[in-house]
């Protein structure tokens, strides 16, 4: 009996110890979106000069391994994205016309939201707490879906938060729309848009 207890511990232990955070497996700290202190803004221009509107609401969901990020290690484990989603009514200008354009292009009543899905997440470099990481993913709009890739870059702060900043070159026709216009086609919008963000990450 003795044996057969000695044997089943040299067994067990190993896979115990596997088991426990941190042996084999990375712990990975979650992560939400602070609305309060994030910003995205949608820039355009026209005919008739530029345009912009803001992102009310981001819903997001991230699992960093913090442990990996500040060693420096080179993998696409480092982050995963759970759930990031913009609801169509969130997007905002100052022109009660331009609200319900976006509604109507972004076709709000089949496709309520825009949704990004994360593929990989690379870290391509890093000065101090500041990392450059390059993003792939798919953006789904107006119910089309359109694969992206470009860096962004991830600042950790003081009290442990995370900033994800950088601006993503797009174009209406990336999800089959056509230019929006006004004033029986005079004024037309420029075929080409610019994402600009900055957000905050607190752990949850």
């Amino acid at each position: 009996m003795k044996i057969l207890n000695t044997l089943l511990l040299t067994l067990v232990l190993p896979l115990a110890l596997m088991a426990q955070p941190g042996a084999n497996n990375a712990e990975k700290a979650t992560y939400v979106i602070d609305n309060g202190n994030s910003s995205m803004v949608i820039e355009g221009g026209s005919t008739v000069g530029s345009w912009d509107a803001e992102v009310k609401v981001i819903e997001g969901q991230f699992s960093v391994d913090m442990e990996a990020l500040r060693s420096g290690e080179n993998g696409n484990s480092i982050f995963e994205l759970s759930t990031f989603s913009v609801p169509v009514e969130n997007i905002e200008s100052d022109s009660r016309r331009m609200n319900r354009n976006i509604s109507s292009y972004l076709k709000e009543d089949d496709h309520p939201n825009v949704t990004f899905t994360l593929k990989s997440a690379e870290v391509t470099g890093n000065e101090g707490s500041e990392y450059e990481v390059l993003v792939n993913g798919v953006i789904n709009a107006a119910g089309a879906d359109h694969e992206v890739s470009f860096t962004t870059t991830v600042s950790v702060g003081d009290n442990g938060e995370l900033v994800i900043s950088g601006t993503k070159p797009l174009q209406f026709s990336d999800f089959g729309i056509d230019r929006p216009s006004a004033m029986l086609g005079t004024v037309r919008a420029d075929e080409d848009i610019d994402i600009v963000y900055n957000l905050v990450l607190t752990s949850r």
